[in-house]
């Protein structure tokens, strides 16, 4: 065959049962998990060659059973990632207290190169009859009569696939999601400022992933395979743009007042100038729809104190494949649905996990990074509201941070303008807002309002 008559023959368009969106971990895992456990045929459409710098994560032993469902536990250790024996961490005390993994039953974790595990889960993937499609740009349309049309750029070539079903593994983006209409609930506004620190030589015995907490945020670094570290400085955007965190001799200076991370590094140098990659924790209003389900960092994120993100990703698309499949094979909607509420319950657990994580640190009552995240409340129920005489009601009014997101603000604010305690603010807020909050999360606007001299808070006597 010609290559002219190939690139014709290509052109024409296949069907496949499910697509995949974006051939990270979460779509890998779904390819692989229907082509290892059901007879459904699926396409993954990645847009890098995978040979592009992708920053790893410390992978806890427990991710040993999730990889050897997916049929690569074999491939993973052939490819001889950096082991990882424990953490340590300077979190609610200044001195750091160690977690040895070699006390767990499943042995040492890792450090992971990520460009070399995405591309042994896509050839795993390949091997086992999926088709990757890798630098790819695809456009999709939903088909009157069901399912779904893509048109796919890949390296030169025009694909034209058509699915049944269709994947979103595009990460944060969510672009098939978003396109039926789902929204994404951001919790933070975190970020990670990360930077490649090389060192003089190897410090083979360093081998700990540490996290360093400060007044405003935490520092993770964790050795790379050779005389290097990669080094994260986890913070607010708004606090890293305020104090200009993000550039090099900031970042590099800031480094230099922690004590256990110094120790490690000050004898490095910056390999190249600090990046910025979104860290914030978010779920979906809903992560399935009619013939089409959310994975991964695109169905919901997790605060990188978690160290779960690729677990958590492997994990969302084995039960994302069940569910496809059963889904196909007996038209049952109810497996989709499980799928949210599997999703939407884990996010519930991991909130409420995080929240006791970071009450854990108490040493920065006044930074505003931790109180974010704490939800402590100080507000006395019976002491009185009223607007500050700075704040007027005619004037643009104030709004508030993301992690209070989902409260009218403007209905708060007019509430606020009638002096009276603070108890009958919430009632009444609670009475006359159309969406349903928490009373914490109504408290906490006024304290933050408070703390921005919007309100006054005036003690009962």
């Amino acid at each position: 065959m010609t290559s002219s008559s190939m690139k014709v023959a290509l052109n024409q368009p296949r069907s496949f049962d499910v697509a995949v969106l974006g051939g990270g971990p979460a779509g890998l895992a779904v390819a692989l998990t229907l082509h290892r456990y059901s007879p459904l045929s699926v396409a993954v459409i990645e847009r890098t060659n995978y040979d592009a710098p992708r920053i790893g994560e410390t992978l806890s032993p427990g991710v040993t059973g999730l990889l050897q469902y997916l049929g690569v536990w074999e491939s993973f250790q052939a490819d001889r990632h950096l082991p990882s024996f424990g953490t340590s961490a300077t979190w609610g005390s200044p001195s750091p207290s160690t977690r040895d993994f070699i006390l767990t039953p499943f042995g040492p974790g890792w450090h992971l190169n990520r460009r070399r595990f995405d591309q042994t889960l896509a050839s795993q993937a390949e091997t086992a009859g999926a088709l990757v499609l890798r630098s790819a740009r695809a456009r999709f349309e939903r088909r009157a009569e069901g399912g779904w049309r893509l048109d796919i750029q890949s390296e030169g070539i025009c694909h034209k696939i058509e699915a049944r079903f269709l994947v979103d593994a595009t990460g944060k983006s969510a672009a098939v999601a978003r396109y039926e209409g789902a929204t994404r609930q951001i919790q933070d506004r975190m970020v990670a400022v990360v930077a490649t620190v090389e060192l003089p030589h190897p410090a083979p015995a360093d081998t700990l992933t540490l996290v360093e907490t400060w007044e405003g945020g935490w520092w993770y670094s964790t050795p790379l395979l050779g005389p290097q570290m990669i080094v994260a400085l986890m913070t607010d955007a708004d606090l890293m743009r305020a104090h200009n965190w993000s550039a090099p001799e900031p970042w590099w200076q800031l480094l230099g007042n922690q004590p256990q991370t110094w120790g490690r590094l000050k004898e490095g140098r910056l390999a190249s100038p600090p990046s910025i990659v979104p860290a914030f924790s978010a779920v979906l209003d809903r992560v399935v729809g009619r013939e089409w389900i959310a994975v991964g960092d695109a169905a919901a994120t997790y605060d990188p104190l978690s160290s779960s993100g690729i677990a958590r990703a492997i994990d969302s698309g084995i039960h994302a494949a069940r569910a496809i499949y059963t889904y196909l094979n007996s038209g049952h909607y109810d497996a989709l649905i499980d799928y949210d509420q599997r999703m939407r319950t884990s996010f519930e657990l991991y909130e409420e996990t995080r929240r006791r994580y970071y009450e854990m640190e108490q040493r920065w009552p006044q930074s505003l990074f931790w109180r974010r995240r704490q939800r402590l409340v100080t507000l006395d129920p019976n002491s009185r509201i009223e607007l500050a005489a700075s704040a007027d009601a005619a004037a643009s009014i104030p709004s508030l941070p993301t992690h209070l997101s989902g409260i009218d603000h403007r209905l708060l604010f007019r509430l606020c303008a009638i002096p009276r305690p603070a108890h009958e603010v919430v009632a009444d807020f609670q009475r006359r807002s159309m969406h349903a909050v928490s009373d914490l999360v109504v408290v906490l606007a006024l304290e933050w309002w408070q703390q921005s001299r919007i309100v006054k808070v005036i003690p009962d006597r």
